[in-house]
C-alpha cells in the first residue's frame, strides 16, 4: 500500500510541475538574431570580397496569450560592419546598406495584424487579416535557447533580394552596375521553422503564426535569411504590448502597389531601394 501511495504521489508531483512550467510561458519576451547572407545574390567574387558575408540584426517578440509584438532592437553600441567596408580615406570604398524596418502586432482574438513599416522617409501602417499558412508538421526535434523544438515547413512566395552597386570617383557615379535593378517576380521558396510546444502561444517573428507553440527559428530559402531565438524570459514590458499607429493606413495589396511604385521612382531618380550602394573614390 505504501508503495502505491508513493507512486501516486510522484505522478501527481510530476504532473503539477509540467502544468506549472507550461503556464509560466504563456507570456514573456523572446530575443532573436537575424542573419542575412549578403553574398547569396552577388555573383562577382570581387564584390563579395568588399562586404561581410552576413549582416546580423536583433529583434524581440513580446507576447501574452492573445496578442504579440515583434519589433527590431537597435543596439547603438554595436559597430556597423558595413560602415567602412573595403577601407576608408579619400580613395577607399564607402558602402551604405539600408535595411527597411518593421514592427508587427498580431491579435489572435480579432484574427488581425498591424504592421508598421518604414522605408527611408516614408511610413506605412498595414492593417489586414491574419495570414494563414499551410504548415506541414514533423516529429523532428532540436534545442534552441534551451527550449525543445519541433520542425514545421511551408511554402511561401518570397520577393528576391535586390542589390544595387554604384561605383564612381570624385564623388560622382561615373559607373553604375546593378544586380537586379528591375522589379523581380516573387519565387516559391521553402520556409523551415522550429517551434516550442512548452510555450503554447501561436506567435512568431514577423507575421508568422498558426503553430501549437511559439516559433523559435525561421530558415528562409535554405540559409538565405535565418532568424533564431537566443534568449527566453518571463519578464516583458507589458505597457509596450500595443498595436502600432504610425504611418499611412492601407491593406497588404495596397502596400505592395506602393512598394512597386516607390522602387520604380527610386530607380529612375535616387538609386536602388533597400539594397547595397557602394561608391569608390573621394567626396561625400
Amino acid at each position: 500500500m505504501k508503495k502505491i501511495q508513493i507512486v501516486v504521489g510522484l505522478l501527481i508531483a510530476f504532473t503539477g510541475i509540467s502544468t506549472t512550467v507550461t503556464a509560466q510561458m504563456k507570456e514573456g519576451k523572446i530575443s532573436y538574431e537575424r542573419k542575412i547572407n549578403m553574398h547569396r545574390n552577388l555573383p562577382d567574387p570581387q564584390m563579395k570580397s568588399m562586404i561581410p558575408e552576413f549582416r546580423t540584426d536583433k529583434f524581440e517578440l513580446i507576447f501574452n496569450e492573445s496578442v504579440s509584438l515583434f519589433r527590431s532592437v537597435v543596439d547603438d553600441e554595436a559597430p556597423d560592419p558595413f560602415a567602412n567596408a573595403g577601407g576608408g580615406g579619400g580613395g577607399g570604398m564607402r558602402m551604405n546598406f539600408r535595411m527597411p524596418t518593421a514592427n508587427t502586432y498580431t491579435d489572435l482574438a480579432k484574427q488581425m495584424q498591424y504592421e508598421e513599416r518604414a522605408f527611408f522617409e516614408k511610413e506605412f501602417l498595414i492593417v489586414d487579416s491574419l495570414k494563414q499558412y499551410k504548415w506541414k508538421l514533423s516529429e523532428e526535434t532540436k534545442t534552441i535557447a534551451k527550449q525543445l523544438c519541433k520542425k514545421a515547413t511551408t511554402m511561401i512566395s518570397a520577393p528576391q533580394m535586390r542589390m544595387r552597386v554604384s561605383i564612381g570617383r570624385g564623388g560622382e557615379n561615373n559607373t553604375d552596375t546593378a544586380a537586379g535593378n528591375t522589379p523581380r517576380a516573387p519565387k516559391e521558396t521553402e520556409l523551415v521553422v522550429w517551434y516550442a510546444e512548452n510555450i503554447p502561444v501561436s506567435f512568431g517573428p514577423d507575421n508568422y503564426s498558426g503553430l501549437p507553440g511559439v516559433i523559435m527559428e525561421i530558415d528562409q530559402d535554405n540559409g538565405a535569411t535565418v532568424t533564431t531565438a537566443v534568449e527566453v524570459s518571463a519578464k516583458y514590458p507589458k505597457k509596450e504590448l500595443v498595436a502600432p499607429t504610425k504611418g499611412d493606413k492601407m491593406n497588404r495589396a495596397q502596400f505592395q502597389e506602393n512598394m512597386q511604385k516607390l522602387m520604380q521612382d527610386m530607380q529612375r531618380g535616387r538609386g536602388g531601394m533597400g539594397g547595397i550602394n557602394i561608391r569608390v573614390g573621394g567626396g561625400n
